[in-house]
């Protein structure tokens, strides 16, 4: 059996059991012994072989016997140890959160995207919002770096190409839920900056009220059809399609020759904002406009309209508004809802119908909206007894909806 041995030290002592060797001879297995409450607490302090020295074992309980009189700090080697690898986990988790911080914030939309296409209807709309306003912008930074300069810098930039503030918010809340996401994953630890600006900022993510709509008269979309048709032909096309169905710019990009139903004159809407289809019915120059376009050997699933290099198209070309600059459309207008920009053409369809009498519920499915409350604000523009008769349904509605909240 192995004896303990003392040493000059009080306190300290030590052991050879045998089975260990350190510089030809048995190593030698120190500990410390004190008094707490008491009681004799003896406790191991390592071996010689690691470094532990009798003099070393002396100022550790030479330090545990001050704390225990003192009740400050580490009153036993164990709570020591313990202080101590607290601390250099902490300093890892520093370390690490360093590093966590000083990911692009490319690397975290391209997770959040990956993670969208398989849980979201709507994962289409957060890849196009990501690569043509936010990645531009904010793909490079660092997330640690992501504050409410560079936010406001976001909204700046989409203010610029004539984004609609409704598109805007849908960037932030994007940025937002990417930031939620890495936090969920364990890539982000910090507070959410778009949270964080929110709330030093009230009017961060107000939305202008865009109920004002501007269309363009019959002279005006002659004019711009015609300078498009020699200048930029496909732009001149997809003007034409979005003036003649109320077609967005996204539900243009993804048109493919399977969507075209010639004999039917109907146009299959695919992947819209509120439906997965809606149908639009061709007008004879959208219909000789789809036939002109059409080439030999094309196959069902090849794209209508292409970029230059071939692949789908990601937004309006910056064509669009510099014709509408050169043509002076918005040379009166201020505020940034006066302006023409492509999706006017979308409010010119629902106007120009509103405007030869169509009723109401007409133009809210041939638009495509999901409420009729979204269509009311072509109401306006009905003739006088038609929108007399809206207005009084839409006075009913909130009688309707009064009386069941008060049930």
């Amino acid at each position: 059996m192995t004896t303990w041995k003392t040493t000059k030290f009080p306190g300290v002592r030590y052991k050879e059991p045998g089975t260990r060797r350190f510089k030809g001879r048995p190593d030698k297995y120190y500990s410390i012994r004190y008094r707490r409450a008491g009681k004799l607490i003896e406790e191991g302090a390592g071996w010689e072989s690691a470094g532990v020295s009798p003099q070393y074992c002396s100022q550790l309980r030479t330090q545990i016997v001050q704390n225990i009189r003192s009740g400050k700090d580490h009153v036993s080697l164990k709570e020591k140890r313990g202080i101590e690898e607290t601390k250099r986990l902490a300093k890892i988790e520093e370390k690490e959160a360093s590093e966590r911080d000083k990911t692009p914030l490319s690397d975290i939309a391209e997770k959040y995207l990956e993670w969208s296409k398989h849980n979201k209807k709507s994962w289409k709309d957060d890849l196009s919002r990501y690569r043509n306003h936010i990645k531009p912008v904010l793909g490079h930074y660092p997330i640690k770096n992501i504050g409410i300069i560079q936010l406001e810098n976001l909204k700046k930039k989409l203010r610029a190409k004539e984004i609609s503030p409704q598109t805007i918010l849908h960037c932030l809340q994007l940025v937002s839920a990417m930031f939620n996401r890495a936090s969920n994953w364990g890539l982000h630890y910090g507070e959410n900056p778009v949270k964080a600006t929110a709330k030093a900022d009230k009017k961060f993510l107000k939305i202008p009220d865009a109920s004002r709509l501007n269309f363009l008269t019959d002279d005006q979309a002659d004019t711009l059809l015609n300078d498009l048709k020699d200048r930029n032909p496909q732009l001149h096309d997809m003007t034409l399609l979005s003036l003649h169905t109320g077609a967005r710019a996204g539900e243009i990009f993804n048109l493919v020759w399977a969507d075209i139903d010639f004999p039917h004159k109907i146009v299959t809407l695919r992947d819209t904002k509120n439906e997965d289809t809606r149908q639009a019915f061709m007008t004879p120059q959208v219909e000789k406009m789809l036939a002109a376009r059409q080439y030999h050997g094309h196959k069902n699933f090849d794209l209508i309209f292409k970029s230059r290099n071939g692949k789908h198209i990601r937004e309006v070309s910056n064509a669009f508004a510099r014709t509408i600059h050169r043509l002076g459309f918005n040379k009166d207008a201020v505020d940034a809802r006066d302006k023409i920009v492509f999706h006017s053409l979308r409010h010119t369809f629902g106007s120009w119908l509103a405007l030869q009498g169509t009723p109401i519920i007409t133009i809210k499915e041939l638009m495509g909206h999901r409420k009729i409350e979204m269509t009311l604000k072509y109401a306006h523009l009905l003739p006088d007894e038609k929108r007399k008769a809206v207005l009084r349904l839409g006075e009913r509605q909130k009688v309707v909806e009064l009386k069941r909240k008060q049930k």
